[in-house]
Formats: C-alpha cells, sequence, structure tokens
C-alpha cells in the first residue's frame, strides 16, 4: 500500500495558527448548534445558507414577515420627544438635536416591541414588578377621592392619634462591659469607680458598635434595641448620675444626660398630614377594591 506523505506546504499550513483558530470555530460552532437547538426554537432564527442549501432555503427566506403595526412619529410623539430633550438638556432642543433625539426614539421604540415579540418582559423580574407598578399607579389615577368633612378628619384622628404623638425622648451616655458573669460585674464596678473619679466614659469599658452616645431616643425604640430590662426605669433616673443597667448584649454604666418630656396629638396642629393619610388611606383601599373586580376577569389555579 502506497503511503501519502505531507508536503512541506501541507505541513506549514497545518501549523498555521489561524488554520486552528477557524477548525476551533466551526467544532464550538457545531456543539452550540447541536445543544441549543431547543433554546433558540423560542426566538426568529437567523439562517445562513450555503451554496448547497441555497435552493432549500429561498423559499423560507424570501416568505413575507408577520405584518407590524407601523413606528408613528406623529404630532404627539414629537411634543413628547422635545419635552424628554428638554428635560435632560435642561433648555429647549435645537432643531439638530431634535433629529437626532427622534432617531434614538426610534430605536427604542423598535427595541421595546422586538422585546416584547420574543417575550423578554415574561422573563425580567424587574420588569414585571415594574409593569404591576404602572398598572397600580394608572388605577390610583382613575380614583376620585372627594374632599373629606370636618367630622371625618376628627374621626380618622380619633382612630389613629399615636401617629401624631410625640413620645418622651432621653439623651444618655453609656459605658459598655461585655458579658454577664462575676467577672464581668468586677470589671464594671471598676469601671463604675473609674467614672466617679472623673475619667472619661470614652476610654472605658469595651466596644460598643452604636458608640457610647445615644440622642433623643424613645423608651420604645431603646426597648426594642437593648430590651425592657434595660429601659425599667430609665426616664426616671436621676440626670447625670451613673447606674449599672443589663441588657441582652452585657451590662452598661449609663447615665441620662436630658429627657425630653413627649406631646399629645393635636389635631389642630396636624390637621394637614391627617388630611393627606386621610385621603391616602381611601385612594390605597379604591386601588385594592379595583384589583378586586380585576381579579374577577381572571382564572386563579393553586395546585
Amino acid at each position: 500500500m502506497r503511503v501519502v506523505r505531507p508536503t512541506s506546504a501541507w505541513r506549514g499550513l497545518v501549523r498555521e495558527p489561524l488554520v486552528h483558530f477557524v477548525a476551533i470555530g466551526v467544532i464550538l460552532f457545531a456543539v452550540d448548534a447541536w445543544r441549543g437547538g431547543d433554546r433558540r426554537a423560542s426566538r426568529p432564527a437567523v439562517v445562513v445558507a450555503t451554496a448547497a442549501a441555497g435552493a432549500a432555503v429561498a423559499a423560507t427566506s424570501m416568505a413575507p414577515p408577520p405584518a407590524r403595526a407601523p413606528i408613528v412619529v406623529d404630532a404627539a410623539a414629537r411634543a413628547q420627544i422635545a419635552a424628554r430633550a428638554e428635560c435632560h438638556l435642561g433648555r429647549a432642543a435645537t432643531a439638530a438635536e431634535l433629529v437626532a433625539e427622534t432617531e434614538a426614539w426610534i430605536d427604542e421604540e423598535l427595541l421595546y416591541r422586538e422585546a416584547l415579540e420574543r417575550g423578554l418582559d415574561r422573563d425580567d423580574p424587574m420588569i414585571h414588578e415594574r409593569l404591576a407598578s404602572r398598572m397600580s399607579y394608572v388605577l390610583a389615577q382613575a380614583t376620585i377621592v372627594p374632599e373629606p368633612t370636618e367630622a371625618e378628619l376628627r374621626a380618622w384622628f380619633a382612630a389613629h392619634r399615636d401617629r401624631w404623638t410625640v413620645p418622651e425622648r432621653l439623651d444618655f451616655t453609656h459605658v459598655f462591659v461585655a458579658g454577664t458573669d462575676d467577672a464581668a460585674a468586677a470589671r464594671a464596678d471598676g469601671v463604675a469607680a473609674a467614672l466617679a473619679a472623673g475619667a472619661a466614659p470614652e476610654g472605658l469599658g469595651d466596644r460598643f458598635a452604636a458608640g457610647h452616645r445615644f440622642r433623643g431616643r424613645p423608651l420604645a425604640d431603646l426597648a426594642r434595641a437593648f430590651g425592657d430590662e434595660f429601659v425599667a426605669g430609665l426616664d426616671d433616673q436621676v440626670p447625670g448620675a451613673w447606674v449599672r443597667r443589663r441588657s441582652r448584649f452585657g451590662l452598661h454604666l449609663v447615665r441620662v444626660d436630658r429627657v425630653v418630656a413627649g406631646r399629645a396629638a393635636d389635631f389642630a396642629a396636624a390637621r394637614l398630614d391627617v388630611r393627606e393619610a386621610w385621603r391616602q388611606a381611601r385612594s390605597d383601599a379604591a386601588v385594592a377594591a379595583a384589583v378586586r373586580r380585576e381579579r374577577a376577569g381572571w382564572e386563579i389555579v393553586r395546585p
């Protein structure tokens, strides 16, 4: 049998990097075509016909595309384009700028329609949330909330009085000691002695993430942050005195610096806020009712 040996020209061609690159590209294209057939079936395909397959593809490539609604740049669209241009330019756009803005608007519109045709709006949770929010806004805009009567406002205020009550607030300084065992208690005694001798609180105790000083904090907030045991009697503590307190974090030497008295809710002072809150609640209720009506037209399956 005759053995055909590669010529020197052939050996040189095989060693060419460009040949390797082309071969790898062909292999990757073939693998992608094999693995991605189902994936590409859901979007319009781009067919590249070779000379051998040209006749078979010609009929398909010559088929008319599906009818699409035209992109109309009418007077309303031009007004929108001009307003958008003025918004981001900070001035009225020139004629040349309006031409560029119009072309950008057309590109944006066609890309938006292409995205809808390919179903991209169904696969993005951000778009899903944005459209739902926009629809909720449309329903809210369609809602007419009447002006409340004085009796309605006062009844609303009475039912939600806590929203306009200003609670008592405290300013205090503390030194934190980690732990609650006997060793921590002994360290806290040492801190108390140093404070009594006039030492600065910032140089004592252990590090506390929120710092040494708290200002204008309601007792309810402090109870949520430190625990009920920490705030028990805090508002009655003599200002300027260091008192040991226990929190969910450990031990604290606490000095009350100032107590700011709270204020009862006052309808006259809060009237404008009460009116706005009343109108917002009515609008929210109307939107919720509109959504319930919309539900009646949809089948909801809960497997």
